[in-house]
């Protein structure tokens, strides 16, 4: 198991990538439905190049078909990510509860 506990934004593009692998731009599509602010681009790419670099996610480069198109980077969590994640969900999960019995 991991101890590297990620922030709330890497949590959240972990938790993302657990349905599927998917595309930055399909990424920052699903984030910013439901997080504020808006992630940019930029902040994306820097997050998943950390993420990354922590082994919580690896990417897979898909090669387009007959039909042309650009090549894309597809975004994969690992086990590591998983174990990140699970551990975040963990420890909030228990904040919740403690602020919950001091009520």
């Amino acid at each position: 198991m991991t101890d590297k506990t990620p922030n709330l934004r890497e949590a959240a593009i972990l938790a993302i990538l657990r349905t599927d692998n998917k595309y930055g731009t399909q990424i920052r599509g699903e984030y910013n439905e439901f997080m504020q602010p808006a992630l940019t681009p930029g902040a994306l790419y820097v997050t998943l190049g950390r993420m990354e670099e922590s082994k919580l996610v690896t990417f897979l480069k898909k090669v387009p078909t007959l039909g042309g198109g650009n090549d894309h980077k597809y975004y994969a969590i690992t086990p590591e990510g998983e174990a990140s994640l699970a551990l975040f969900i963990k420890i909030t999960s228990e904040i919740n509860l403690r602020s919950r019995r001091q009520r």
